[in-house]
């Protein structure tokens, strides 16, 4: 593929979305300017459209004073999202505007048990945005904390054209490593602030695109790495409080630990989610909290779908002494472990 064909999977995407926008109706009668609403941006596949739902319920939350259009880009059947956004958004001043997309657009693209083709719609949301001046992409496995009003001068100060939070330093050196990054400053891309018209001029998708191209079987975490090796020098750091990641352990510590009281996006990264049955830490009660007063309150969380999942569960189950229940999942696991 050369740069045209990712330049026709942009302008295809742009020209075939079917969108869909429940009207602004601004706290301050109607009239709020252009420049008073923030612009906040999704990207999910069908397992993840009402934990979507969950981070956008936190910021509203979290957030007074702000005014905020959501924008939601999926491939996915979006039966239930347009009615379970006007109950979310009834009486609030905010906005949402659903992209919907072709869902076989990035069906050529590299993908992994982790990472679907939803990872990336993060690379179409400043061509869908174009005349915004800032957009704020966030993953949808993340639960706002605190206000984040100040976040967005952060590109009116500095020429950059992402903003991002750094990984943790344990792996970081790694990760930049194994991508070939002159420093180690790899980052973490479920939360980027990026100045829309820096990011189109400079051509950052394609780009992005081309390295996937060329690396992306050799890519251990697909758009991710590419938009650290095309963003390397490009960026600025944002505060750890921005993009604090946690991933959900198993050992006793893992079940105590808790983010920093002024932790803005905590980022429930990794394999294990709050949504599913067998992780009970006690930072998953967050997500947990508002997920219960949300929309989605009466669907049920995800059980174990695979043998490692399932021994999750069993260990669980004797660790809360449900013993029979415990023994269920113990054989669960052991039928998914040896006769799958």
């Amino acid at each position: 593929m050369n740069e045209g064909s990712f330049e026709r999977i942009i302008d295809e995407a742009f020209l075939d979305r079917n969108v869909h926008s429940h009207v602004l109706k601004a706290a301050t009668g109607g009239n709020a300017s252009e420049s008073e609403i923030r612009h906040v941006v999704l990207g999910v596949d069908g397992g993840f459209l009402r934990h979507a739902f969950i981070t956008i319920q936190s910021i509203m939350e979290a957030s007074p004073g702000q005014i905020f259009n959501f924008h939601l880009i999926t491939g996915e059947n979006t039966s239930n999202v347009k009615k379970n956004a006007a109950i979310l958004l009834n009486g609030s001043p905010h906005g949402f505007t659903l992209h919907k997309i072709s869902a076989e657009l990035f069906s050529d693209f590299p993908t992994t048990a982790l990472f679907t083709k939803a990872t990336y719609y993060r690379l179409l949301a400043p061509h869908f945005l174009q005349g915004i001046d800032t957009l704020l992409y966030l993953d949808a496995d993340i639960v706002c904390l605190n206000n984040f009003s100040t976040l967005w001068n952060s590109t009116k100060t500095h020429n950059k054209t992402a903003f991002v939070a750094l990984e943790n330093e344990s792996i970081r050196g790694e990760l930049a490593r194994n991508v070939g990054l002159i420093t180690e400053d790899y980052f973490n891309a479920g939360v980027m602030l990026i100045d829309v018209t820096r990011w189109i001029t400079e051509k950052i998708s394609l780009q992005v695109f081309s390295v996937l191209n060329h690396r992306g079987e050799t890519l251990q975490y697909l758009d991710q790495d590419a938009l650290n090796i095309i963003l390397e020098e490009k960026f600025g750091i944002l505060p750890k409080k921005y993009n604090t990641l946690f991933k959900l352990g198993h050992k006793p510590k893992d079940y105590i630990s808790m983010p920093s009281p002024d932790t803005v996006f905590l980022h429930y990264a990794g394999a294990d989610k709050p949504w599913q049955k067998w992780n009970k830490q006690a930072v998953c009660q967050y997500y947990v909290d508002i997920y219960q007063r949300s929309v989605w309150a009466t669907y049920p969380f995800d059980g174990p779908k695979n043998d490692q999942q399932a021994k999750k569960m069993y260990k669980l189950m004797f660790r809360e002494k449900k013993i029979l229940n415990g023994l269920k999942w113990y054989f669960a696991y052991f039928k998914l472990r040896y006769f799958n």
